[in-house]
Parts: structure tokens; sequence; C-alpha cells
């Protein structure tokens, strides 16, 4: 088991916090991807979500999925076809996620590699 210093662990708990508010704009996504009616309304939650997210990621230090919720922030707010727009939008959630989880596993790969350099120095 990895030992994780407490600065790895506040980065941990808050890519979970990221996660939560990712996993809320899929749901969005999907919703606006079945919708009939109400799209607009939809549409401006999940603009919304993604403001929130990019200052969420802004403050932890993850500028680069900052700008990508930026991109989809502007994405959300744009008008067309319901079924481009689900589709853009789904393509950028699910990239959000895969980067959010590539972040962890970096984290936690790092603070294995430090428990095997410190039980090789032993």
């Amino acid at each position: 088991m990895a030992h994780i210093n407490p600065h790895d662990q506040a980065r941990l708990a808050t890519l979970a916090e990221l996660q939560r508010h990712t996993d809320t704009i899929y749901g969005l996504t999907e919703q606006f991807a079945a919708a009939r009616s109400n799209q607009d309304l939809i549409s401006h939650q999940i603009k919304r979500r993604y403001n929130r997210l990019k200052v969420g990621l802004t403050g932890a230090g993850f500028d680069h999925l900052s700008q990508l919720a930026s991109g989809m922030e502007v994405a959300a707010g744009r008008s067309g076809s319901q079924r481009t727009k689900a589709r853009i939008l789904r393509e950028g959630v699910a990239s959000l996620r895969f980067q959010l989880e590539s972040e962890e596993k970096l984290i936690r790969k790092a603070a294995t590699a430090e428990d095997e350099e410190e039980e090789g120095a032993e």
C-alpha cells in the first residue's frame, strides 16, 4: 500500500470532487441528448456546470483541463443541431473524465515510486 503524503491526499480529494462535477455534467449531457423539449434549459444548465468546473480546475492548478472546460462551456452555449451539439458535449465530457482519471493515476503512481525509493534506501 502506497503511503500518500498530505499534499497528494489533498490533490486526490480535489480530483474526486471535480470528478463528481464531471459526472453531473455527463448526466446532463445525456439528458440533453435524449430531450425532445427544454433543450435550451438543459443546455444552459450544462453551461453553468462547466463554468463551475472551470473555476474549480483553475483553483486546483489544472489549467490545461480548465481550458478544455472553458471550450466546452462555449460549445454548450452555441446554437446548432441537437445531434451535433450532443456529440460535441459527449466527447468533451469523456475527455475530461479520462484526463481526471489520468491525473489521479499519476499521483498514485508517484506515491508508489516514492515508497519504493524509501524501501530501497533502507
